[in-house]
């Protein structure tokens, strides 16, 4: 009986693995569960694009690289768009006899029987990179909706009198199936922002991934209104109210996780702009070990979250994961033992054993009304979004000095000014110097996918020594991304956390009591061992973590 010559022998035969990187694979495998392919991969020591055609070879089925593929109208309609998507699979060409179907797993033989039935037709299967799959499911569909929304809309454009137009052109299976891809392919790609932008010729759809605003498709601008007005509906909004911002929210399940967008519409020149913040539940990191801190930071923040009382802030501009943070902080004390309040605008996870409260200006229930009668519910531990006036800071640090645990979040460029920003905002020295226990800056670098991780050659003395780094360090090994499908070809995925941790000592209070300015804090917390986020990000880009570029990038932004 003929036997299947095994994957890992195969790779070591076309030299694209070791037999010491094969050993790692095999015994990382028994850990995660996963097939031997993917453990490579997420290593580092193989890219898709070495082991697709290897994997083809060994299922005798041919690999395509569906970037070289051009699939006709009429041929895609061969397979409906949701068996495609639930069984990660794509018609790629039909001779008139034989249909051949691009897989992400070609031993899938129960979709091929139902395939040929549907079809009538003799079945060919071909193993396809499952991100390249995605990707042109998105793109292939997206079009075949886009036109027949088009030619159920007419022009598109509707005046005041036209609103149940509107309202039913939006409706249409057409522009739900629109919008519901642009939502699916932005939660797919791990964006954090959806940006649907009028423009003069066309509608554009960005997506923020890892920080980074980048194009994700460009439709034509006779889809504007229905699409605007279909997530007007979705978010409650009203669709005949275009003159004026408005805020809504949507909540679907994508992938089979929960997600909320948080939706804004604005007036521009070409129309109306829409801007969704995207909420992953699934996807939040609440474990303080996750947020990227260094042994020494680690410890420092530890320590002030175990205090009975005092202030602990983290710092930052928006989009920074400042209140990621202080939920990681909160998931590592909660407990049944202990009430734990936050008071957040708005709440963005709900977090069990916690009792999260949202400020609602339109009824006058702001954060200094929530802060004091929360003062009245008996708390061990308060949570502020952000403290924003001084009525605010007087009672969070108030707060912070008759026995409660206080975390909030300030918008500061670094630790040590925080200080002085508290001071400025009205409250009295002395308490701020009594009630802080530790301040946590932070920022965000983008992390070096592990997909097309390789060494960087690039690397010159000339770079380490503008990043501050020794002659010796030439010698070490760092990292760049090569760009690949994972990645959308940035070479980037992911992000890692960069911080700036000050415990306040006897030095640090005595100088805020005398109002020494910023830099006088930073001098004296760095001679207590603090480590600057220019520290910390050079010693994540020594650790291959990130780039000189993000170093570059976060010391400008500085």
């Amino acid at each position: 009986m003929f036997k299947r010559k095994k994957i890992g022998e195969m790779l070591i035969e076309a030299g694209h693995i070791g037999e010491k990187e094969l050993n790692i694979g095999l015994a990382e495998q028994k850990k995660r569960g996963k097939r031997i392919g993917q453990v490579l991969i997420e290593l580092g020591y193989l890219s898709e694009d070495k082991l697709l055609p290897i994997l083809g070879k060994q299922l005798k089925v041919p690999f395509v690289d569906l970037s070289k593929v051009e699939v006709k109208p009429e041929v895609l309609k061969m397979v409906p768009e949701k068996i495609a998507r639930k069984h990660l699979l794509i018609p790629i060409s039909f001779d008139g006899k034989s249909l051949m179907i691009g897989m992400a797993d070609p031993l899938d033989v129960f979709i091929i029987d139902e395939i040929q039935f549907q079809n009538n037709c003799e079945v060919v299967r071909a193993i396809c990179s499952e991100n390249q799959i995605n990707d042109n499911l998105d793109k292939l569909y997206v079009a075949g909706a886009m036109a027949d929304a088009l030619a159920t809309m007419g022009d598109g454009q509707a005046s005041a009198g036209e609103l149940d137009a509107l309202k039913k052109a939006s409706d249409d299976t057409p522009i739900i199936k629109l919008c519901n891809l642009i939502l699916t392919q932005a939660v797919q790609k791990g964006a954090s922002d959806i940006h649907i932008e009028p423009d003069e010729g066309e509608l554009r759809v960005r997506l923020r991934i890892d920080g980074s605003l980048m194009v994700s498709m460009t439709l034509q601008p006779e889809a504007q209104a229905s699409l605007v007005s279909r997530l007007k509906i979705l978010s409650s909004m009203d669709i005949s109210e275009r003159r004026i911002p408005q805020d809504g929210r949507i909540q679907m399940t994508i992938m089979d996780k929960p997600i909320d967008f948080r939706v804004n519409t604005i007036p521009v020149a070409y129309g109306e702009k829409v801007c969704l913040r995207i909420l992953d539940k699934s996807n939040v990191q609440v474990n303080l070990e996750q947020m990227g801190f260094t042994p020494y930071n680690f410890g420092l923040v530890q320590k002030a979250i175990a205090a009975p009382n005092g202030m602990v802030l983290v710092t930052g501009p928006t989009g920074s994961g400042k209140t990621t943070t202080l939920y990681a902080c909160l998931n590592a004390i909660k407990g049944v033992d202990m009430n734990i309040c936050t008071v957040e605008n708005p709440v963005e996870y709900k977090l069990k054993l916690i009792n999260q409260v949202q400020v609602r200006p339109e009824i006058d229930l702001d954060f200094s009304k929530v802060l004091r009668a929360f003062l009245r519910q008996d708390p061990d531990v308060i949570m502020l979004g952000e403290i924003r006036d001084e009525e605010t800071a007087t009672i969070a640090v108030e707060a912070a000095l008759t026995g409660h645990l206080v975390f909030a979040t300030l918008h500061t460029n670094d630790a040590p000014s925080t200080a002085s920003r508290l001071i400025d905002m009205g409250v009295e020295p002395f308490l701020v110097s009594a009630a802080l226990l530790c301040i946590v800056s932070q920022r965000l670098a983008r992390r070096v996918c592990k997909f097309c991780k390789d060494v960087d050659g690039n690397i010159t003395p000339e770079v380490l020594q503008t990043l501050g780094l020794p002659p010796e360090a030439i010698n070490g090994t760092y990292y760049r991304g090569k760009g690949c499908e994972k990645c959308a070809t940035t070479g980037y995925k992911g992000r890692v956390g960069v911080h700036e941790v000050m415990y306040t000592n006897e030095s640090i209070r005595r100088l805020i009591i005398q109002k020494a300015p910023g830099d006088d804090l930073m001098k004296v917390a760095i001679q207590s061992g603090m480590k600057t986020l220019k520290d910390d990000i050079i010693l994540k880009f020594t650790q291959g973590l990130t780039t000189p570029d993000e170093v570059f990038a976060l010391c400008r932004a500085d």
